[in-house]
């Protein structure tokens, strides 16, 4: 790559949402809320947004495919009683 093409491309600073296919709308709110502070911005029977800050989590209802063997998702988290962050890798 060379230096003209690297200052036309724009640089990533983050990711705004992911979304992610669960079983069950309930139970992945009940799961991430063990955790995480959020604010259920939408939410039907087959998906759910919610924000913290200015990034989402959509949980979208019906899973067409087999078990994921590497797919993993990880998050980062500050907590206001703690003197660090944590973190979870989630499966």
């Amino acid at each position: 790559m060379t230096d003209a093409t690297r200052l036309r491309k724009a640089r990533a600073v983050g990711i705004n949402h992911v979304a992610l296919e669960v079983g069950d709308i309930d139970a992945a709110l009940d799961f991430y809320g063990a955790f995480l502070d959020f604010e259920v911005a939408r939410r039907s029977d087959s998906a759910a947004f919610v924000y913290f800050g200015d990034q989402f989590i959509n949980f979208a209802k019906g899973r067409r495919q087999g078990p994921d063997e590497r797919r993993i998702s990880g998050l980062r988290w500050t907590t206001r009683t703690s003197r660090g962050g944590g973190s979870r890798i989630l499966a």
